[in-house]
């Protein structure tokens, strides 16, 4: 067999055993809170982590991992400083990478959010649904649970998914967390407005999503501004003038670095 066959072979044959998208140095915590230090990998086949530490191999179910602490990748930084300088085509190369490396290493959910807003400004809506499906193959709860999941409800409403978000979002309220549920409430507001923009519909957007986490979920600090700002908008559709201005004057003062307060 030459050299360029068997290469082949042992491609296939990692593929066939549970393809290992990353190794980085860090840490796992357990669900009984045991800390497991080494170098980590995640198998796509088995759902599982590998961590290799003292010459030994141990194998943690996805189901057992409470935490995973790993440094902050430098590439994940610089592309977050692109980004907040306007950046975001410069940005795309660098989240790219972050999210391959660290597929399923903790840091691929910030990049790939980042990665799936910058797709869907420049108009890539596909790329953006692929990047966020992949992980969301991996680990089913990313699509209601966690930071990818209301940008991966926007791309769902973009492309006139709606019983899909509809599917999601009640999956987020149900599960207890509150950041979910308030993500989850401002995305039943804009399943309203998506059905047509007017003043009923913006009532009712208030009534069964933004306002419920502007008098609910101040605690949500990263759902309040974007609630704030809609809520806001909403007041303004519907001729209250002075409720908007009470939204966009709590959205300056609390959230005043905010991209929503910049809006």
């Amino acid at each position: 067999m030459s050299r360029q066959n068997l290469t082949i072979v042992c491609m296939i044959s990692l593929l066939m055993t549970g393809a290992v998208f990353g190794q980085v140095q860090g840490t796992i915590i357990n669900t009984d809170g045991k800390p497991f230090p080494g170098l980590l990998k995640w198998k796509s086949q088995t759902k599982a982590y590998t961590v290799s530490a003292n010459n030994m191999d141990m194998e943690i179910p996805l189901a057992s991992v409470a935490d995973i602490q790993i440094a902050k990748p430098k590439d994940l930084e610089n592309a977050e400083k692109q980004i907040a300088s306007g950046n975001s085509i410069v940005a795309i190369p660098l989240l790219e990478k972050v999210s391959k490396e660290y597929f399923m290493l903790k840091w691929d959910k910030p990049a790939i959010r980042l990665l799936a807003e910058a797709y869907l400004k420049a108009g890539e809506t596909d790329k953006a649904l692929k990047i966020c499906d992949n992980i969301i193959l991996a680990d089913a709860t990313s699509g209601y649970l966690g930071e990818i999941a209301p940008m991966y409800w926007q791309i769902l409403l973009k492309l006139n998914r709606t019983a899909k978000v509809e599917e999601l979002v009640l999956k987020a309220i149900k599960s207890g967390d509150r950041s979910a549920s308030a993500f989850a409430l401002i995305m039943r507001g804009d399943l309203v407005l998506a059905t047509g923009d007017t003043a009923d519909n913006a009532n009712k957007a208030l009534r069964d999503g933004y306002l419920r986490v502007v008098l609910l979920y101040k605690s949500e600090k990263d759902a309040m501004p974007e609630a704030l700002y809609k809520a806001g908008k909403c007041f303004e559709k519907t001729g209250q003038s002075a409720r908007a201005e009470q939204m966009r004057t709590e959205l300056k003062k609390d959230f005043s670095t905010s991209p929503w307060a910049q809006k």
